[in-house]
């Protein structure tokens, strides 16, 4: 291995500003990064990918990505576009290795300087191996990210069938004017050919979710539990997606927790706003800052799962709370929230045809959990040279 190079002669320090928000569209093709985040779209790019993207200021300071995208970088991010004879993928997971966080400056407000950075030096290799080792990394992560996106896609199409189902009536609105069939002739003779008085299809009712969902989860001391339990918390919990794939261990917990199944479904209720809603992947523990709560009948799973997870409902449980700047609801809240309920045939038709997708969801959960457990096994050695590529090729072949 050739003698280490300061990480300026690997890459050029591109220093970014804000994006007035006049001067960006929505609807663009180029993502805006900020220190920590993805603050919005671009019509043109600042800069041309691929990049190795970190935040230079702030408690994230040093937290690194990647994007193989041009892409507009704000004051508080910086980016590393590798020069001549530099993998800029191979740069990222050195600096994931490296850890630019270690090097941040400042208590209060930490920030990583471009002096600081022209002071760090990377062992240079050959490019054939840079080129080998951001192959055998970045098909773990690809994979992640195929799964995130599939999941995304899954997520999708179960909200899309809730709202056409129980929200827009579209099977009983197609009879009525004559449409064809859209579905298959099992599910389509489920539905009403016509609206009632109220509205709704025929012989459905106006009930709440109280009627078919109830709120579950005990009370549990963390000491009494393995250090290894999953615990989730609001922390973990992204936003506007049920795929809950990020866990800590009970161990470093120490005050009262709610116990969960897999199955169940948590909703975060302090700032309701923040649309944190899941289905469990684990059995587990979490925050007493989300309600947990399960179907009464099991065929009314995914039923309630779509219910609370529209943005209909989280509206309704963010008017409901109680408080200003730390605003919290309640099961007591949410379990009155007005629905129209079908009869247990198309409770059950819904289930049957959503439940598969959920069960990928969390299977693709599990699968990326372990695809990031063996990227995060093969980088340092992979760094140091204790892992030969071809051995990590095959190591990498077993989980992909």
């Amino acid at each position: 291995m050739a003698d280490a190079v300061p990480l300026t002669e690997a890459a050029d320090i591109l220093s970014g500003r804000y994006l007035p928000a006049e001067e960006y569209d929505e609807t663009g093709d180029y993502v805006i990064y900020g220190s920590n985040s993805i603050m919005g779209r671009a019509s043109k790019p600042l800069y041309d990918g691929p990049l190795v993207i970190f935040a230079r200021v702030g408690s994230n300071a040093g937290a690194v990505m990647f994007s193989d995208k041009p892409a507009w970088i704000n004051n508080n991010a910086a980016a590393l576009k590798a020069k001549l004879g530099w993998n800029a993928r191979y740069l990222f997971y050195w600096a994931s290795h490296f850890d630019l966080r270690t090097v941040a400056q400042g208590s209060g407000q930490p920030f990583i300087s471009n002096q600081t950075l022209s002071s760090i030096k990377i062992a240079r290799r050959e490019a054939v191996e840079q080129e080998a080792i951001a192959s055998v990394l970045g098909a773990l992560d690809d994979k992640i990210e195929l799964n995130r996106q599939m999941n995304e896609t899954l997520e999708g199409m179960a909200r899309a069938i809730f709202r056409d189902w129980f929200v827009d009536f579209g099977p009983t609105r197609a009879k009525m004017v004559g449409r064809a069939p859209y579905l298959a002739p099992d599910i389509w003779s489920l539905f009403p050919d016509r609206l009632d008085g109220e509205g709704k299809p025929e012989g459905w009712c106006l009930g709440t979710l109280g009627d078919v969902a109830q709120q579950v989860g005990e009370s549990v001391k963390p000491e009494a539990l393995d250090p290894g339990t999953p615990y989730i918390g609001l922390e973990h919990m992204p936003r506007k997606s049920i795929a809950l794939s990020d866990w800590d261990g009970a161990g470093k917990v120490s005050s009262g927790k709610l116990a969960f199944c897999k199955g169940d479904f948590l909703f975060g209720k302090l700032r309701p706003y923040f649309h944190k809603v899941g289905i469990a992947p684990v059995d587990g523990i979490c925050s007493t800052d989300i309600v947990v709560l399960n179907s009464r009948k099991r065929e009314a799973a995914a039923f309630v799962l779509a219910c609370i997870s529209q943005d209909e409902f989280v509206a309704f449980t963010d008017r409901t709370s109680d408080g200003t700047k730390m605003p919290r609801t309640s099961w007591g809240r949410m379990e009155r929230y007005s629905l129209y309920i079908p009869n247990q045939t198309v409770l059950k038709s819904f289930n049957d045809c959503i439940e598969p997708m959920l069960e990928r969801i969390v299977a693709n959960i599990h699968e990326s959990r372990t695809l990031a457990a063996t990227r995060d096994l093969l980088l340092p050695k992979l760094m140091s040279g204790e892992i030969r590529v071809k051995d990590a090729e095959k190591l990498a072949g077993q989980v992909t």
